[in-house]
C-alpha cells in the first residue's frame, strides 16, 4: 500500500493541534490562578495532565 500525502501530514496537523491545544490549556490555567478559580484549575490542570497522556506517533 503507497504512502499518501495524507499519511503524512496527518500526524503533523495532529502534532500541531496537540501543541496548540496545550498552549490554550497552560493560558486557560494561567487565567484560572490569577481570577482565584481553584476548581476550573484543576480541571485545567487534569486535562493537561491527559494530554501529556496521550501518545502522538512520531514521523
Amino acid at each position: 500500500m503507497p504512502i499518501t500525502t495524507e499519511d503524512i501530514l496527518m500526524p503533523t496537523t495532529t502534532m500541531a493541534d496537540t501543541a496548540r491545544l496545550h498552549a490554550l490549556l497552560d493560558e486557560a490555567l494561567t487565567l484560572a490562578d490569577t481570577l482565584q478559580l481553584p476548581l476550573a484549575a484543576i480541571h485545567i490542570d487534569q486535562a493537561l495532565a491527559q494530554l501529556s497522556d496521550v501518545d502522538v506517533p512520531a514521523l
